[in-house]
Protein backbone atom coordinates (compact mmCIF):
# COMPACT_ATOMS: atom_id res chain seq x y z
CA UNK A 1 0.00 0.00 0.00
CA UNK A 2 1.15 3.40 -0.94
CA UNK A 3 1.35 6.50 1.25
CA UNK A 4 -1.61 8.01 -0.76
CA UNK A 5 -3.51 4.83 -0.09
CA UNK A 6 -3.14 5.00 3.31
CA UNK A 7 -3.63 9.13 3.10
CA UNK A 8 -6.87 8.33 1.34
CA UNK A 9 -8.21 6.12 3.87
CA UNK A 10 -7.32 8.22 6.65
CA UNK A 11 -8.97 11.10 4.89
CA UNK A 12 -12.51 8.96 4.47
CA UNK A 13 -12.26 7.89 8.08
CA UNK A 14 -12.01 11.33 9.08
CA UNK A 15 -15.19 12.75 6.91
CA UNK A 16 -16.84 9.74 8.40
CA UNK A 17 -16.29 10.96 12.18
CA UNK A 18 -16.55 14.62 10.99
CA UNK A 19 -20.07 13.50 9.53
CA UNK A 20 -21.48 11.16 11.99
CA UNK A 21 -19.43 12.08 15.21
CA UNK A 22 -20.04 14.63 18.24
CA UNK A 23 -18.22 17.69 18.78
CA UNK A 24 -15.30 15.83 21.14
CA UNK A 25 -15.35 12.81 18.75
CA UNK A 26 -14.36 15.29 15.81
CA UNK A 27 -12.09 16.99 17.66
CA UNK A 28 -10.22 13.76 18.47
CA UNK A 29 -10.39 13.42 14.66
CA UNK A 30 -9.01 16.50 13.91
CA UNK A 31 -6.21 16.47 16.33
CA UNK A 32 -4.86 13.11 14.66
CA UNK A 33 -4.02 14.54 11.76
CA UNK A 34 -3.19 17.90 13.43
CA UNK A 35 -1.04 17.99 16.42
CA UNK A 36 -2.02 21.83 16.90
CA UNK A 37 -5.76 20.85 17.21
CA UNK A 38 -4.75 18.59 20.86
CA UNK A 39 -6.01 21.89 22.91
CA UNK A 40 -9.38 21.77 20.97
CA UNK A 41 -9.42 18.05 22.61
CA UNK A 42 -8.28 19.07 25.86
CA UNK A 43 -10.81 21.59 26.49
CA UNK A 44 -13.68 19.19 25.63
CA UNK A 45 -12.73 16.43 28.00
CA UNK A 46 -15.58 15.40 30.24
CA UNK A 47 -13.79 15.73 34.26
CA UNK A 48 -11.84 13.33 35.41
CA UNK A 49 -12.89 12.78 38.57
CA UNK A 50 -14.26 9.71 38.42
CA UNK A 51 -12.34 6.33 37.88
CA UNK A 52 -13.95 5.54 34.45
CA UNK A 53 -14.04 8.61 33.09
CA UNK A 54 -9.83 9.35 34.21
CA UNK A 55 -9.38 6.27 32.72
CA UNK A 56 -11.43 6.89 28.98
CA UNK A 57 -9.56 10.42 28.84
CA UNK A 58 -6.71 9.14 29.44
CA UNK A 59 -7.41 6.39 27.25
CA UNK A 60 -8.25 9.10 24.38
CA UNK A 61 -5.13 11.45 25.26
CA UNK A 62 -2.88 8.15 24.94
CA UNK A 63 -4.06 8.05 21.29
CA UNK A 64 -2.75 11.16 20.68
CA UNK A 65 0.25 11.29 22.24
CA UNK A 66 -0.79 13.55 25.41
CA UNK A 67 1.21 11.92 28.24
CA UNK A 68 1.95 15.37 30.55
CA UNK A 69 -0.05 18.04 31.52
CA UNK A 70 -2.47 19.44 33.51
CA UNK A 71 -5.45 17.07 32.90
CA UNK A 72 -3.13 14.11 32.42
CA UNK A 73 -1.77 14.90 36.33
CA UNK A 74 -5.33 14.70 37.39
CA UNK A 75 -6.77 11.92 36.10
CA UNK A 76 -3.77 9.96 37.26
CA UNK A 77 -4.32 11.01 40.95
CA UNK A 78 -7.74 9.99 39.78
CA UNK A 79 -7.31 6.31 39.23
CA UNK A 80 -3.97 6.76 41.84
CA UNK A 81 -6.55 7.37 44.81
CA UNK A 82 -9.13 4.40 44.16
CA UNK A 83 -6.12 1.41 43.55
CA UNK A 84 -7.01 -0.92 45.77
CA UNK A 85 -4.41 -1.64 48.84
CA UNK A 86 -3.74 -5.03 47.22
CA UNK A 87 -2.67 -3.09 43.89
CA UNK A 88 -5.86 -3.87 41.86
CA UNK A 89 -8.00 -1.76 40.23
CA UNK A 90 -12.17 -2.23 39.86
CA UNK A 91 -14.10 -0.01 37.89
CA UNK A 92 -17.34 -0.96 37.91
CA UNK A 93 -18.47 -3.68 35.72
CA UNK A 94 -16.03 -6.58 36.33
CA UNK A 95 -18.13 -9.75 37.47
CA UNK A 96 -15.31 -12.36 38.02
CA UNK A 97 -11.53 -12.69 38.73
CA UNK A 98 -9.93 -12.18 34.97
CA UNK A 99 -11.89 -9.11 34.08
CA UNK A 100 -10.45 -7.64 37.46
CA UNK A 101 -6.52 -8.58 36.00
CA UNK A 102 -7.76 -7.36 32.50
CA UNK A 103 -8.84 -3.94 34.08
CA UNK A 104 -5.80 -3.82 36.47
CA UNK A 105 -3.52 -4.39 33.33
CA UNK A 106 -5.08 -2.13 31.36
CA UNK A 107 -4.87 0.81 33.81
CA UNK A 108 -1.73 0.08 35.13
CA UNK A 109 -0.44 -0.11 31.12
CA UNK A 110 -1.83 3.27 30.32
CA UNK A 111 -0.90 4.84 33.64
CA UNK A 112 2.71 3.74 33.12
CA UNK A 113 3.18 5.66 29.88
CA UNK A 114 2.51 8.86 31.53
CA UNK A 115 4.91 11.21 32.88
CA UNK A 116 3.42 11.72 36.65
CA UNK A 117 2.59 8.22 37.81
CA UNK A 118 4.15 7.04 40.96
CA UNK A 119 6.67 4.07 40.82
CA UNK A 120 4.56 2.62 44.34
CA UNK A 121 1.51 2.25 42.28
CA UNK A 122 3.09 0.54 39.84
CA UNK A 123 4.90 -1.62 42.12
CA UNK A 124 1.47 -2.73 43.81
CA UNK A 125 -0.17 -3.28 40.51
CA UNK A 126 2.70 -5.39 39.30
CA UNK A 127 3.20 -7.66 42.77
CA UNK A 128 -1.02 -8.09 42.40
CA UNK A 129 -0.88 -9.11 38.33
CA UNK A 130 2.42 -10.69 38.83
CA UNK A 131 1.19 -13.41 41.29
CA UNK A 132 -1.81 -14.05 39.27
CA UNK A 133 0.19 -14.61 36.06
CA UNK A 134 -0.50 -17.76 34.16
CA UNK A 135 0.04 -18.71 30.54
CA UNK A 136 -3.07 -20.09 30.48
CA UNK A 137 -4.46 -16.49 31.34
CA UNK A 138 -3.69 -15.65 27.55
CA UNK A 139 -3.80 -19.15 26.36
CA UNK A 140 -7.29 -18.92 25.94
CA UNK A 141 -7.99 -16.35 23.78
CA UNK A 142 -9.75 -13.56 26.09
CA UNK A 143 -8.96 -10.51 24.09
CA UNK A 144 -9.11 -8.44 27.53
CA UNK A 145 -6.59 -10.50 29.10
CA UNK A 146 -3.75 -10.51 26.07
CA UNK A 147 -4.27 -6.94 25.38
CA UNK A 148 -3.82 -6.27 29.46
CA UNK A 149 -1.60 -7.91 29.89
CA UNK A 150 0.65 -7.11 26.66
CA UNK A 151 0.24 -3.56 27.41
CA UNK A 152 1.66 -3.77 31.10
CA UNK A 153 4.29 -5.70 30.12
CA UNK A 154 5.32 -3.44 27.32
CA UNK A 155 5.48 -0.63 29.12
CA UNK A 156 5.74 -1.65 32.96
CA UNK A 157 9.47 -2.75 33.81
CA UNK A 158 8.82 -5.92 35.73
CA UNK A 159 10.55 -9.58 36.30
CA UNK A 160 7.57 -11.35 34.13
CA UNK A 161 7.88 -9.07 31.01
CA UNK A 162 10.05 -10.62 28.33
CA UNK A 163 7.90 -14.07 29.17
CA UNK A 164 4.71 -12.72 29.02
CA UNK A 165 5.39 -10.85 26.03
CA UNK A 166 6.16 -13.98 24.45
CA UNK A 167 3.05 -15.57 25.31
CA UNK A 168 0.86 -12.14 24.50
CA UNK A 169 2.27 -12.11 20.85
CA UNK A 170 1.88 -15.72 20.07
CA UNK A 171 -1.68 -15.92 21.36
CA UNK A 172 -2.36 -12.48 19.27
CA UNK A 173 -1.40 -13.68 16.40
CA UNK A 174 -2.99 -17.35 17.13
CA UNK A 175 -6.05 -14.91 17.04
CA UNK A 176 -5.44 -13.27 14.08
CA UNK A 177 -4.16 -16.11 11.69
CA UNK A 178 -7.39 -18.07 13.23
CA UNK A 179 -9.97 -14.93 12.46
CA UNK A 180 -10.73 -14.90 16.06
CA UNK A 181 -9.11 -11.17 15.76
CA UNK A 182 -9.71 -8.93 13.20
CA UNK A 183 -6.78 -6.37 12.37
CA UNK A 184 -8.68 -3.60 14.33
CA UNK A 185 -8.27 -6.03 17.28
CA UNK A 186 -4.82 -6.25 16.71
CA UNK A 187 -3.84 -3.03 15.72
CA UNK A 188 -5.55 -1.58 19.32
CA UNK A 189 -3.16 -4.00 21.29
CA UNK A 190 -0.37 -2.82 19.09
CA UNK A 191 -1.04 1.04 19.86
CA UNK A 192 -1.84 0.26 23.58
CA UNK A 193 1.90 -1.60 23.54
CA UNK A 194 3.78 1.61 21.59
CA UNK A 195 5.19 -1.08 19.21
CA UNK A 196 4.75 -2.23 15.77
CA UNK A 197 4.78 -5.64 16.64
CA UNK A 198 5.33 -8.30 19.73
CA UNK A 199 8.12 -10.57 20.56
CA UNK A 200 6.55 -14.32 19.69
CA UNK A 201 4.49 -13.35 16.69
CA UNK A 202 5.83 -13.13 13.47
CA UNK A 203 3.59 -10.29 11.82
CA UNK A 204 4.48 -6.74 11.73
CA UNK A 205 3.00 -3.54 11.37
CA UNK A 206 2.87 -3.77 7.73
CA UNK A 207 0.66 -6.79 7.51
CA UNK A 208 -1.44 -5.36 10.12
CA UNK A 209 -2.12 -2.09 8.07
CA UNK A 210 -2.96 -3.99 4.54
CA UNK A 211 -5.39 -6.16 6.34
CA UNK A 212 -6.88 -3.21 8.57
CA UNK A 213 -7.18 -0.99 4.90
CA UNK A 214 -9.42 -3.84 3.95
CA UNK A 215 -11.50 -3.43 7.09
CA UNK A 216 -12.54 0.09 5.69
CA UNK A 217 -15.93 -0.01 4.26
CA UNK A 218 -17.92 2.37 1.58
CA UNK A 219 -18.58 5.26 3.68
CA UNK A 220 -14.75 5.42 5.33
CA UNK A 221 -16.00 4.05 8.17
CA UNK A 222 -14.44 1.04 10.25
CA UNK A 223 -16.05 -1.47 12.98
CA UNK A 224 -14.50 -4.87 14.44
CA UNK A 225 -16.58 -7.45 14.83
CA UNK A 226 -14.26 -8.67 18.02
CA UNK A 227 -14.58 -5.67 20.00
CA UNK A 228 -17.09 -3.64 18.66
CA UNK A 229 -18.15 -0.34 20.15
CA UNK A 230 -19.95 2.03 17.82
CA UNK A 231 -18.76 2.83 14.42
CA UNK A 232 -17.55 5.82 15.23
CA UNK A 233 -15.32 4.96 18.05
CA UNK A 234 -14.31 2.07 15.90
CA UNK A 235 -13.10 4.70 13.13
CA UNK A 236 -11.57 6.78 15.47
CA UNK A 237 -9.23 3.58 16.94
CA UNK A 238 -8.75 2.90 13.21
CA UNK A 239 -7.43 6.33 12.08
CA UNK A 240 -5.23 6.54 14.93
CA UNK A 241 -3.58 2.89 13.66
CA UNK A 242 -3.43 3.96 10.09
CA UNK A 243 -1.06 6.59 11.01
CA UNK A 244 0.56 5.05 13.78
CA UNK A 245 0.89 1.70 11.61
CA UNK A 246 2.50 3.60 8.15
CA UNK A 247 4.94 5.49 10.25
CA UNK A 248 5.68 1.74 11.78
CA UNK A 249 5.87 -0.04 8.45
CA UNK A 250 7.72 2.75 5.81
Amino acid sequence: MTPSGVAGAAERAHRFVAAHGDVLQRARADALLDPAAVAAVDALLPPVDTPVGAFVALGWLDALRVRRGPRVERAVATLGGVQHVDGAWILGDERDEAAEIATTAAVAGLLAKTACVRKSVLDAAGDWLGARWSPDRVQGGDLGLIAGYASFFANVDHDLSDAGLQWCGRELERGFRTGALDALAVARVFLRCDAQGLPGARFRAEEILLTLLGQQVDDGSFASAVDPPDRVEATLDALAALHRLARWGS
